[in-house]
C-alpha cells in the first residue's frame, strides 16, 4: 500500500499547529516507510523497550491497559494518519500498550528518525508537542465523562469516533470493512458488557437511537450530540468533521461486525469500496 496519502494526513494534522512549513511538509513526505499488518486484538509495538513511533495507514488502533482483575481499559483511539507515540521520539518505556482493534496495516518511524527530523526541522518538533497537547486534551474529555451516567458517556463516544474517522476521511480513501463489538463500548467506557446493552436499549427509549436486528441506527447524529453535550472542539479537527444532518451511523450491538451507514453510503460487511464517506473500523476484542 502506498504511504504517501497517510502520510499527507499525518501532515494536515500537524499543519494545525501552524508551525510547518513547506520544508517541514516535504520532509514529512519523503520519509521511506515499510507498512506491515498487524491482526487485529495484537500488539503493534513494544511496551518494554520501544524503539519506534507507529504511524496507522489502516484500521483503527488503541492504547490500552491491563487492570489487575484482567479487564482492558482502552485509554486512547488512533485513526489513519495519527502517530501512536510520535510526541516521545525516545526508547522511553510507555505507558500502557499499542494494539489494533481491527486489521491494521502499521508503519514503525523510529524515534532515531524522529529526532533527526526534530533536530533539522524544529517546527516539525513543535508540531508534535501541539499534538501531545491534543491528546492529553482528549484524555482529559474522556476523564470528564466518567463523572457523566453511562448513557451520556457511551452516546459521547459514538460521536466522538465519528467526528474523528470523519476527519481522516479514511473510508474514501480506504473503503475497508471493519466492526465493532460490545467489548470495545465497554472497555472505553468502563462498563460491564450487561449494561452496554441496557444502555442501548435505554438510549432507543429515549428515541435516540434506533434497534433493528441487532443494529444500533443513530437517524439524527446531531440529536445525539446535543445529548452527550458533544463539542467536537477538544479534537482540533479544523472543522474537518462534520456530520450531514441527513446521515446515519449502524453498529452491531451484537458480538458481530458493525456498519456505518450515512447518505452517502455504507461501509462495513458487503460494503462497496469507496461506497461511503464515514467508517467505524473497529473490531472489539
Amino acid at each position: 500500500m502506498p504511504t504517501r496519502e497517510p502520510l499527507a494526513r499525518l501532515v494536515r494534522r500537524l499543519e494545525e499547529a501552524g508551525t510547518l512549513g513547506e520544508r517541514e511538509r516535504q520532509a514529512i513526505l519523503s520519509l521511506r516507510l515499510r507498512p506491515r499488518l498487524v491482526p487485529a486484538r495484537a500488539d503493534i509495538g513494544l511496551k518494554q523497550d520501544p524503539q519506534a513511533a507507529h504511524l496507522v495507514l489502516r484500521g483503527v488502533a488503541c492504547r490500552y491497559h491491563m487492570l489487575s482483575d484482567g479487564t482492558r481499559s482502552i485509554v486512547g483511539l488512533f485513526f489513519p494518519g495519527d502517530l501512536c507515540g510520535g510526541h516521545s521520539a525516545s526508547p522511553a518505556k510507555h505507558h500502557g500498550s499499542l494494539g489494533a482493534l481491527s486489521p491494521s496495516l502499521v508503519a514503525d518511524v523510529p524515534f532515531r528518525t524522529l529526532e533527526a527530523l526534530i533536530g533539522d526541522h524544529p517546527g516539525i518538533g513543535r508540531a508534535l508537542w501541539w499534538l501531545a497537547l491534543v491528546e492529553l486534551g482528549i484524555a482529559q474529555q474522556w476523564l470528564a465523562n466518567g463523572g457523566l451516567e453511562a448513557e451520556r458517556r457511551i452516546a459521547h463516544f459514538v460521536c466522538e469516533i465519528l467526528a474523528r474517522s470523519e476527519a481522516t476521511g479514511m473510508a474514501a480513501v480506504d473503503a475497508f470493512s471493519g466492526g465493532i463489538r460490545q467489548g470495545v463500548i465497554a472497555d472505553l467506557a468502563a462498563v460491564c458488557l450487561v449494561h452496554v446493552n441496557r444502555v442501548l436499549h435505554a438510549l432507543q427509549d429515549a428515541g435516540l437511537i434506533r434497534l433493528e436486528r441487532g443494529v444500533v441506527k443513530v437517524p439524527k447524529p446531531s440529536r445525539l450530540a446535543a445529548y452527550a453535550d458533544f463539542d467536537a472542539g477538544y479534537l482540533h479537527l479544523a472543522g474537518r468533521a462534520a456530520t450531514e444532518p441527513g446521515s446515519e451511523i449502524s453498529l452491531s450491538c451484537g458480538t458481530g461486525l458493525a456498519r456505518i451507514r450515512t447518505s452517502a453510503g455504507v461501509v462495513g460487511p458487503g460494503a462497496r469500496p469507496g461506497s461511503a464517506n464515514d467508517a467505524w473500523p473497529c473490531q472489539g476484542q
